[in-house]
């Protein structure tokens, strides 16, 4: 290249001139010159940028602040910065260099231009000075295009590009500014194309990321981008995931961009068809071999043209993903009905429980898991599998597994369409299908279905709690420790069967769910706009629910102490339920209050706090915390009726029902509405009550575990008597019997070592790879946020005061009208939903516990709201929108 050449077409740089124009400006020559299609444009190489600073005397100005700056003199560098930048806009292009630029802006002919920086020392390796200088779009005039190449020079001086070259040693005066003036290209659609996945670091994918109108959004991050994952080798298509695309950048005719909003209909439409996509791919694939390294290209699309704007190299490609890295973990549902750390026993049997029952479910339709994980433990606490579970949905032709974000909650959807998980179809397991054996099950399948009635549910549930309540009330103190041992463990295989037995337990749970879902879709679809929350108020007031009943029994038991006299003040003093039940069997009448408290604990004491865990000590061993709730429940006795008002919303719930069925005319509606409705509020009960009576054989364990513990203890087997929660199942014959293959103190000493360590470990909903505790940042939640979304589950709207806890065996109380804020509900929180005038809950889906019972007392609640808890505080004023899922912070 001549020196004396103050501009130079894109299409005469040569492989030589990079230094004089930059990496970007370079690489679009290159572009250029193996036939692919670039914008037309000119660049002002970095000499006229050196030229400009000397000719205005700005050179020495510069070297004066960098010299403060090295000596630590400089208590303004951002003022000084900004005083250089001022300068170099300031001060008059020369009339030679003017008419230089003018000449080719003339040749270009374009309505509107696209100025860019092209930094010298760009995307030298190891380096990438991408997004720290800047871009003017829109440029209508010569006088436009030549204050924005003053700007773009200027921009070597912004604190965020200074700051870069401190930080890797680059020398501030050796670094020039050459610009690239093209044509702008009025693009349909844009984006990115990476030629290796950035992500996992795999060079066999093409990335590409797309969005309408300019690249900015996506740039930006106020666009979701679709995204395209290719295979290099062939081209063809890995993923495919298109997102809602609210906005669109487009010039706005003053050297910038602004935003407009995407017609509706278009806001879910694919930016670029598939056919584009492959194309875009293999233009890509070119670029990748011309370079001959990874690239990060940016493109145009005008029409079905392509224009590149730009190809620079991936400067730092993750090491490829093992196995572990590629996974997708969730604790939707897990984290409500196992919200804690789990013990070695609860873990060893679950995992025994739920491989037996989900491999017997898919093995229904003739699928096979194989080695395939379906949950696994994260920081100790148990999570789904995502990745597995996209494998079971892709045998189902129709099936959406984002459908299950609505039945469970979880915040896996919401990360799927933000592009925050992104998992390829070759991470999917592929599960053996076997059409055959689906063809050979369909008939008896389909006809147990059809067979099926509620009540089938209800006398099986009957049947386990006869056997449950037998069990309870065998005398174990009299078994010896092996026998003991032996029951335990034989108690566990009998559940196991049971639950294995798809033709009941499952089969009806499934019934029940599918039926609440069809139940919602037709409703909306055959009662109109005004039917959005009746699925919702139909499952009001359905009786029948032990969980339910669980907090109206409590609240009835309040009621006698306040009836008899003098019980609810020695309630009221403070005592423990000891003293407390002491000095009631003195007072007349006091066997009517405490037969009543007798049959709440026999029939409810099996509740707890993450109840499935055996290691939880039950309502009936912490009488003192049930009495707590009494003694709160006395403070809202006037402010409050829970059962009168559980009754008028049942009578609401019924009316709704009589409306309905008016409503359709044609008789197969009707019977579809009725079959419908009765199959989803018995299957709701059919799920309650199998949770509660699970607990109650879990509470079960828990006695025999305790037993057998202490005489462990005594023997000096074990050091504690709850050391036995530390064993997994299958060691506890061993242990017992003197036969373990292991140090039991030791590996029982570790084991708890390491389960109080995860209990001080809080792991986010979803995650992705294996996770490190050390490296994981928390969510940075926006505590000035004002209306928060989620999912809604109770209708109704209630404006009130906060009430925020965190956990249900704390001493924190819901009073009268307050709105309960939680982390998510099970069975053990039941208690406090019956003074609470709304729920909001930042996990829960519609058949989730808390859902369920927020159904059933009538009371409004928007659940999965993510950080609720982290965002609302204890007294603040909130609304609680149950129909539109809306949270609004008032005061």
């Amino acid at each position: 290249m001549s020196k004396t050449r103050l501009v130079i077409p894109l299409g005469a740089i040569e492989d030589t001139d990079g230094a004089a124009v930059g990496a970007k400006a370079l690489s679009l020559a290159r572009i250029n010159h193996v036939g692919l299609s670039v914008p037309a444009g000119f660049c002002v190489p970095g000499s006229a940028y050196r030229s400009h600073l000397d000719c205005s005397g700005i050179t020495p100005k510069i070297q004066a602040a960098l010299s403060e700056f090295e000596n630590g003199k400089s208590q303004n560098k951002q003022a000084i910065l900004c005083r250089i930048r001022e300068a170099v806009v300031e001060a008059s292009i020369s009339q030679a260099l003017r008419k230089e630029i003018a000449r080719h802006y003339e040749m270009l002919r374009a309505n509107r231009l696209g100025v860019r920086s092209s930094a010298t020392a760009e995307d030298l390796p190891g380096h990438s000075f991408a997004g720290l200088h800047d871009t003017y779009l829109g440029i209508g005039s010569i006088d436009e295009c030549m204050e924005a190449i003053k700007k773009c020079w200027a921009s070597l001086w912004t604190e965020r590009a200074y700051e870069y070259r401190q930080k890797n040693s680059f020398d501030h005066l050796k670094v020039n500014m050459a610009v690239i003036v093209q044509s702008l290209v009025a693009a349909d659609a844009s984006g990115v194309i990476f030629t290796a996945d950035p992500a996992t670091g795999r060079k066999d994918r093409i990335v590409i990321e797309s969005c309408f109108g300019l690249g900015n959004a996506l740039v930006s991050g106020k666009v979701t981008p679709d995204r395209f994952v290719i295979n290099k080798k062939n081209l063809r298509a890995i993923s495919r995931t298109i997102s809602e695309k609210r906005i669109k950048s487009v010039p706005d005719g003053h050297g910038s961009v602004k935003e407009q909003a995407v017609p509706p209909e278009r806001i879910s439409a694919p930016s670029i068809d598939k056919s584009m996509a492959r194309k875009l791919a293999k233009l890509a694939r070119r670029l990748d071999a011309e370079f001959g390294c990874p690239q990060d290209i940016e493109w145009a699309l005008r029409g079905r043209k392509i224009y590149l704007l730009q190809s620079r190299p991936i400067t730092a490609l993750p090491l490829p993903k093992s196995w572990e890295d590629l996974q997708v973990w969730t604790n939707a549902n897990t984290g409500e009905v196992i919200p804690d750390v789990v013990t070695p026993f609860a873990w060893s049997v679950i995992q025994t429980l739920l491989d037996e029952v989900f491999d017997r479910t898919l093995g229904l339709v003739g699928i096979k898991r194989g080695n395939n994980p379906l949950f696994g433990m994260v920081a100790g606490r148990i999570y789904f599998n995502v990745n597995t579970l996209i494998g079971v949905r892709k045998q189902f032709p129709r099936g959406r597994l984002w459908d299950l974000n609505k039945l469970f909650g979880g915040e896996q959807a919401k990360m799927y369409r933000l592009g925050q998980i992104c998992i390829s179809d070759e991470e999917i397991p592929r599960l053996r299908f076997s059409l055959g054996k689906l063809m050979l099950n369909m008939p008896g399948l389909v006809i147990r279905i059809l067979l099926y009635r509620p009540r089938k549910g209800q006398r099986m549930i009957a049947e386990l709690a006869d056997k449950i309540y037998e069990s309870q009330e065998m005398d174990i103190t009299t078994m010896s420790e092996q026998d003991l041992a032996k029951h335990l463990v034989g108690q566990i295989s009998d559940l196991r069967s049971h639950l294995a037995d798809v033709r009941h337990g499952a089969i009806y749970a499934m019934i029940g769910m599918g039926a609440f879902l069809m139940l919602d879709k037709v409703c909306r679809k055959w009662f109109g706009e005004d039917a959005s929350t009746f699925a919702n108020r139909l499952l009001a007031g359905v009786g029948d629910m032990d969980s339910a009943r669980a907090g109206q029994d409590l609240w009835r038991l309040t009621l006698k102490a306040h009836e008899i006299a003098g019980i609810e003040q020695l309630i009221l003093e403070g005592d423990n339920w000891a003293k407390t039940r002491e000095k009631i069997s003195k007072l007349q009448r006091a066997g009517e209050f405490l037969a009543r408290w007798d049959e709440f604990m026999r029939r409810h004491g099996h509740h707890c706090r993450g109840e499935i865990e055996p290691y939880n000590a039950r309502w009936r061993e912490t009488p003192d915390y049930v009495l707590g709730l009494v003694r709160s429940y006395i403070r809202c006795i006037g402010d409050t009726e829970p059962i009168e008002e559980y009754e008028k919303c049942a009578e609401q719930s019924r009316q709704l029902q009589v409306q309905c069925r008016r409503r359709l005319k044609n008789p197969v509606r009707r019977w579809s509405f009725n079959y419908l409705l009765n199959h989803a509020q018995r299957g709701c009960a059919f799920r309650e009550n199998s949770k509660s009576h699970l607990s109650r054989v879990v509470a079960n364990w828990r006695r025999m575990l305790l037993e057998l513990g202490g005489r462990l203890n005594s023997k000096a087997i074990l050091r504690n008597p709850d050391d036995i929660f530390f064993l997994r199942f299958d060691e506890v014959e061993p242990v017992t019997e003197g036969r373990a293959a292991f140090d039991v103190r030791q590996v029982v000493a570790a084991r708890r070592t390491e389960y109080w360590h995860n209990r001080s470990i809080k792991p986010p909903s979803v995650v992705v790879g294996k996770f490190n505790p050390d490296n994981y940042t928390p969510q940075v939640v926006d505590t000035d946020a004002r209306v928060l979304s989620g999912l809604a589950v109770s209708p109704g709207a209630v404006t009130g005061k906060a009430r925020v806890i965190l956990r249900a065996d704390s001493d924190q109380r819901v009073l009268a009208g307050e709105i309960l804020v939680a982390p998510f509900t099970d069975p053990g929180w039941t208690p406090y939903f019956i003074p609470a005038a709304a729920i909001v809950m930042d996990q829960g889906g519609l058949l989730s516990h808390g859902s369920i019972i927020a159904r059933e007392y009538g009371i409004p609640a928007v659940v999965n709201v993510g950080p609720a808890t982290r965002i609302i505080r204890t007294g603040q004023t909130i609304q609680v929108d149950g129909d539109r899922g809306v949270v609004r912070i008032l005061a």
